[in-house]
């Protein structure tokens, strides 16, 4: 039996490297190097879980919407194992919000970005720990069903919310760029960010 390798490829495009730059040098909220942070500890969360349980990632693709972690092929985990995996990123933001909790602006960051991605919404790590709790439990079709239908009425409530903002602050558009950007991907059947 060929030995397969457990490599890693990270790779990091150019519309990635320049949105982080405009976000940085844009951020209006003197935040942004925080949300980097929670982000970049959000990944490793799930990358040292899926170490740990023995699903060494393919590749670590720093794109253009963001970061998105490609299991191995041939990689089989039990359900039980692939929601620890996504719960892990969300459980480290928590955590680290709780750990930071008298420094406000680091707990709500954390706390945002944990509690934005437990939401049952397709590409998020919410939606995939109910599409892998269901698919545990019924018929995978069925389970896909009910789950981009979950994530549709959460998305689309999402972005009744971030209207609101949209139009409650006058220029804050961050919330509603994002929705309607999760609303995109599950029209389009795309599974992954």
């Amino acid at each position: 039996m060929p030995k397969t390798s457990m490599k890693t490829k990270v790779q990091i495009s150019v519309p990635f490297l320049c949105g982080l730059i405009l976000f940085l040098l844009f951020d209006r909220t003197g935040l942004g190097g925080q949300m980097v942070l929670a982000a970049l500890s959000h990944e490793i969360g799930h990358l040292l879980v899926m170490a740990f349980l023995g699903g060494y990632p393919q590749k670590i693709v720093f794109g253009g919407m963001g970061i998105r972690i490609e299991k191995r092929p041939d990689a089989r985990l039990s359900y039980g194992r692939e929601i620890c995996i996504y719960a892990a990123g969300p459980a480290v933001n928590l955590l680290v919000a709780a750990l930071f909790f008298p420094y406000p602006a680091i707990r709500r960051v954390h706390l945002l970005l944990g509690i934005f991605n437990l939401l049952p919404i397709g590409v998020l790590d919410g939606g995939q720990i109910l599409r892998c709790f269901l698919q545990n439990k019924i018929e995978i079709s069925r389970a896909d069903r009910f789950q981009r239908l979950v994530s549709f009425f959460c998305a689309a409530g999402l972005v009744v919310l971030a209207a609101a903002v949209f139009w409650k602050s006058g220029y804050n558009a961050s919330l509603l760029v994002t929705t309607g950007y999760l609303l995109w991907l599950l029209f389009v059947g795309n599974s992954e960010i």
